[in-house]
């Protein structure tokens, strides 16, 4: 069962953009024109059109890693989950001296 909340602390209807690079943009453009979207607007789903089950994410990563990354770098956990690039990147900004608020 998929769980649907609100963005924490804002109204059940709140939206918030997300800034993304140029290129990123061209990656889900082309996407989108050979898969298409799900009627919800989800660009990402399954065969069946469903939600794609988190279990799926892990295993994608996996091969993703196997495939891009060194033997060194499997061996030593770099980006081992995705939620690894998320505290990197934050870090970084921070360190950079980006304003946490």
């Amino acid at each position: 069962m998929r769980e649907v909340h609100s963005l924490e602390r804002r109204a059940a209807t709140a939206t918030r953009p997300v800034p993304i690079p140029p290129q990123f943009v061209c990656v889900l453009r082309a996407h989108i024109n050979r898969f298409g979207g799900a009627p919800d607007g989800r660009v990402f789903r399954n065969q069946a059109g469903n939600y794609v089950d988190a279990s799926a994410y892990g295993i994608t990563w996996a091969r993703a890693r196997k495939h891009v990354l060194s033997r060194t770098e499997l061996a030593s956990g770099l980006a081992k989950r995705p939620y690894d690039l998320r505290h990197a990147g934050i870090s970084f900004w921070l360190y950079s001296g980006v304003d946490p608020a």
